[in-house]
């Protein structure tokens, strides 16, 4: 079981993008579905059998209803996403009908089932070792890939392709896998107890990777991610080690900046122009995404607005479900920030799931889909899962 929740940790975020971009940087991103789906299959899978073991916790939860509740919101999404298929004449999804379920199924519904059962009190050094070794090997093939675009002023990492048309990584997945990693480095050297000359060589060097994934990034999102987290550290750190994190905080900023400065990073440009260009052009897509959701205000619209999701999970729930699908999945999200915030005031060592919540709140209310909102619904499945750890558990 641990061995089997290490792989899973390891590939459901950095781990699996690390595999891609060896694969991107070998130009064969026109097979790159022949890993994509067949690896992201394999860790379903696993995830299956950590359920299957664990299945005693599934139910016995004592918030076993907010799991009904989810359940049904995505079986009424896949009627939404048929009625969109097959009802609304004149119109073409973005994708194949059965992606929508499928991409589902994988990236939430199997995680978040995956985590809900897992014992989280038993096996969080486990999770949180799988994230950041993981994390350590994407930064290792980013500075080994494209370290050499850093030096060369090209602002973010999707400039590459259109100056050279290389495929390249998608800039937003190497920034918010840096924040992640980076936040997890910082909560584990906060919370080593003995003086592990390794451990803490090893997390420096990985945050120092993580920061460069970052750079590469360039994300305005992730910048927020990373500034949210920072008083959550501060707020449940001892009062000696609120000390040390605020003092290394503003001793830092100065390295950061010249880092970027020298980096050539577009981040500070990018935050500049927020306002002119619209978050990058979200803000018609959001306005868009509410008035079909006004248009259709209690069941909903289409699942996508030609193509186009709103890069905003609120906005892409009430567009496709309306209110009955907001009423559904919301008791899902305000339950689980009040179960973490209480979980970690009794247990400091839960703090990385509310790190991890905060970085896919963030991540999902800028960009990305609600059917492949992985890094939401991992720590969601997490936090309903510690309330399960009173009960036996399988695989013990």
């Amino acid at each position: 079981m641990k061995r089997l929740i290490f792989i899973i940790a390891f590939f459901v975020y950095s781990g699996f993008y690390a595999g891609l971009a060896i694969l991107l940087s070998f130009n064969l991103s026109g097979v790159s579905r022949l890993y994509s789906v067949p690896t992201r299959v394999l860790i379903a899978f696993l995830m299956l059998i950590v359920i299957h073991q664990s299945r005693n916790r599934l139910i016995k939860n004592n918030n076993y209803h907010y799991l009904v509740l989810f359940t049904v919101f995505w079986v009424f999404y896949l009627i939404k996403t048929l009625y969109t298929e097959y009802f609304s004449k004149g119109y073409e999804l973005g994708k194949t009908w059965y992606e929508y379920p499928m991409y589902a199924l994988i990236y939430v519904v199997i995680p978040f089932l995956a985590f809900y059962t897992i014992d989280i009190e038993k096996y969080k050094k486990t999770i949180i070792n799988g994230f950041i070794s993981s994390g350590f090997l994407l930064g290792i093939a980013s500075i080994t890939l494209y370290g050499k675009y850093l030096m060369q002023g090209i602002g973010r990492l999707s400039m590459v392709r259109y100056q050279s048309n290389e495929e390249v990584l998608n800039p937003l997945i190497l920034s918010y896998a840096g924040v992640l990693t980076i936040v997890l480095c910082i909560y584990k050297l906060m919370n080593l107890k003995r003086n592990n000359k390794f451990q803490i060589i090893y997390l420096s060097t990985n945050i120092v990777l993580s920061f460069i994934m970052f750079l590469l990034g360039s994300s305005r999102g992730s910048l927020i991610a990373i500034m949210l987290t920072i008083p959550i550290f501060i707020s449940f750190s001892a009062l000696k080690q609120k000390v040390k994190f605020i003092t290394l905080s503003i001793l830092s900023i100065p390295v950061i900046i010249w880092a970027m400065e020298a980096s050539g990073s577009s981040l500070f440009e990018r935050m500049g122009n927020t306002v002119e260009d619209k978050g990058g052009g979200r803000e018609s897509l959001w306005k868009d995404a509410f008035a079909h959701f006004l248009d259709n205000p209690i069941f909903g619209g289409k699942i996508e607005i030609g193509g186009i999701y709103p890069h905003n999970f609120l906005l892409e729930i009430v567009m496709a479900t309306g209110i009955i699908g907001l009423m559904l999945i919301s008791p899902i999200f305000i339950k689980g920030i009040i179960l973490i915030k209480n979980h970690t005031k009794k247990n400091k060592s839960y703090l990385f799931v509310l790190l991890l919540l905060i970085i896919g709140l963030i991540q999902h209310l800028f960009t990305g889909s609600i059917y492949m909102a992985i890094l939401l619904f991992v720590p969601l499945g997490m936090i309903f899962g510690i309330q399960g750890n009173s009960f036996s558990d399988s695989s013990r």
